[in-house]
């Protein structure tokens, strides 16, 4: 019965070597084969696990563990590593996609960068343009402005210049009124002063000779005039053109008046003209010579041609053509 155990026993024992001692050549092989597969963390997770085993198998525990599932769930593992790795070519592919799509959105925002600045570009030139036609608008209302500040200045001036003219005008003939009606009862310059004019006069005599025809007068000349003995004869015939500035009608019948003389004729004056009538010519019309033909009384502002004896009223001192015996206008 005792040698009965003992020959069970080591059967058991020859067994269980037999049993472990293959386990662990296919454990070994299928570990060599897993390795070879699996990557370097799985490896790892085996070792371990064969460790475990040794161990257990040590303390006398059977294990028959199920490697297909492992190792399908390694192959999963590995197939969803490539998975990865395809979705990592996928995701690198999305993004080569999805540079090339930035790219091209950059070009597109660059094409509309460029529309947009060609577009400022434009609007600035647009503007550029509406601030020259402002600048010229501008530059015209400012021309424009001048030129009515210069028609305002020229219409002030005209104005002006009119009321100094009439005011001008207004003294000339309050002048003129003097020197004809106080010329009765003025007293006569002095008799160095007569003589001085009368050496000037024989020397301006010369320079004119007298006029000769159908307008002038024979005879005597001053016949008619009421003062004729205060006049010295220059000419016995000329004649002058002008401006009628003044007229009166005396009291001794003479019509009398000043005449502006054309420049031609300036030299009928003297300085007591310059001195005593602001340059003017007296004419005078005796009354046996008013009324004839080819005798008109003028106005005021009247352009004439006279004819007459040229003298020297000595009293006065001035120029005359008294008397008038031909007065027509022109």
């Amino acid at each position: 019965m005792e040698e009965y155990r003992i020959r069970t026993a080591c059967f058991l024992i020859l067994s269980f070597s037999i049993a472990l001692v293959a386990s662990a050549g296919t454990l070994n092989s299928y570990m060599n084969k897993s390795w070879a597969d699996a990557s370097l963390p799985l490896d790892d997770i085996l070792k371990n696990y064969y460790i475990k085993i040794q161990d257990k198998s040590e303390n006398g525990i059977e294990i028959s563990p199920d490697f297909s599932q492992d190792s399908e769930g390694d192959n999963q593992t590995g197939s969803d590593m490539t998975g990865q790795a395809l979705s990592g070519e996928e995701n690198s592919e999305g993004n080569n996609q999805t540079s090339t799509g930035q790219a091209l959105s950059g070009e597109e925002n660059s094409e509309g960068n460029n529309q947009t600045s060609t577009g400022q570009a434009l609007s600035g030139e647009e503007s550029s343009e509406g601030i020259n036609q402002t600048s010229t608008q501008t530059a015209g209302e400012s021309e424009s402005n001048q030129n009515t500040n210069q028609t305002i200045e020229t219409q002030q001036q005209t104005q002006n210049n009119q009321t100094v003219n009439i005011q001008n005008n207004i003294e000339m003939k309050q002048r003129l009124e003097i020197a004809i009606s106080e010329e009765e009862g003025e007293a006569p310059i002095p008799l160095e002063e007569q003589n001085r004019i009368e050496s000037t006069d024989r020397v301006i005599v010369t320079q004119h000779k007298a006029l000769t025809g159908p307008d002038c007068r024979t005879g005597n000349v001053l016949a008619g005039a009421s003062n004729e003995e205060d006049l010295r004869v220059l000419s016995e015939c000329l004649d002058a053109t002008g401006i009628v500035m003044h007229t009166k009608k005396m009291d001794d019948g003479d019509y009398k008046f000043f005449l502006n003389l054309d420049e031609k004729f300036k030299f009928l004056t003297n300085e007591k003209n310059n001195e005593k009538t602001d340059g003017f010519l007296v004419v005078e019309i005796v009354p046996p010579d008013q009324g004839k033909s080819g005798v008109i009384l003028p106005k005021e502002g009247d352009r004439v041609h006279v004819w007459g004896a040229w003298v020297t009223d000595k009293p006065k001192g001035w120029h005359e053509i008294h008397p008038t015996w031909k007065v027509v206008n022109e």
